[in-house]
């Protein structure tokens, strides 16, 4: 006759042989999404689109935030394949809830601006990017309780955002204060002067012409990559910001 002490032996036999399986698949399960993830960067910064997406695919059905991100960009930009708001979206909700950072902060400004805005919404969204030291999720809500963007105006929780959003390298009066300047910067020569920054930093090779291309954008990105911030390959004043920080 087996004991009871015997019985409850092998239940917790079966259950650490089921804790140790569980914890194997989820170890390999990260490693295959960050594995196929890498391979997507590697193809989507040589502008090897449609092998970039195939891998993106791959490590977004493994659960990687980031590769829904890359993802909601490539779908929004048609790089890889047919523009598609609807998957692009989709693809942005999925990274959000997967709690990527620069994911959350998108979405949460594609609600700001939606027809039916969600203010709320997109407050939750910003404070658990915020919670994760993102410095654009600072800035974001700092401008939305300085404003008074769908919420009662707090001095309190704006100056706190302030002073988070600017331990975390993000400039925010220096933003304001340039703001009309950024405005009357025509697009040619903002072009220019990224190019131009980014040659100097040993970036761009090709020829300062004012025109954004291939390479442009690939130099932007390998530039983004290599400081750490968010990969967009926009040609903005935020990027010749961030060039222009790397000059000084």
């Amino acid at each position: 006759m087996i004991s009871f002490t015997k019985i409850q032996k092998n239940i917790w036999i079966l259950l650490f042989i089921l804790l140790s399986s569980t914890a194997q698949a989820s170890f390999f399960g990260n490693m295959k999404a960050q594995f196929y993830d890498q391979k997507g960067d590697e193809f989507y910064y040589d502008m090897k689109y449609p092998q970039a997406l195939e891998k993106y695919k791959k490590a977004a059905k493994a659960g990687c935030g980031h590769a829904y991100f890359q993802l909601f960009a490539m779908y929004r930009n048609g790089e890889g394949t047919q523009k598609d708001e609807q998957s692009s979206l989709e693809m942005l909700k999925k990274s959000a809830k997967l709690k990527y950072p620069m994911a959350e902060v998108s979405l949460a400004r594609h609600l700001l601006y939606a027809k039916k805005r969600d203010v709320q919404g997109a407050i939750r969204l910003l404070e658990d990017a915020a919670k994760q030291e993102n410095s654009y999720a600072y800035a974001d809500l700092f401008y939305i309780y300085h404003y008074g963007v769908g919420v009662k105006k707090d001095a309190v929780k704006a100056n706190r955002y302030y002073r988070l959003a600017k331990a975390n390298g993000y400039n925010i009066k220096n933003k304001i204060s340039k703001k009309s300047n950024n405005i009357s910067l025509g697009k040619k020569e903002l072009i220019t002067r990224i190019q131009s920054g980014l040659k100097k930093l040993g970036y761009y090779k090709n020829k300062v012409d004012g025109i954004s291309g291939p390479a442009t954008r690939k130099s932007i990105s390998n530039f983004q990559k290599f400081y750490g911030y968010p990969v967009d390959l926009k040609v903005s004043i935020e990027t010749l910001k961030q060039v222009n920080s790397k000059l000084k």
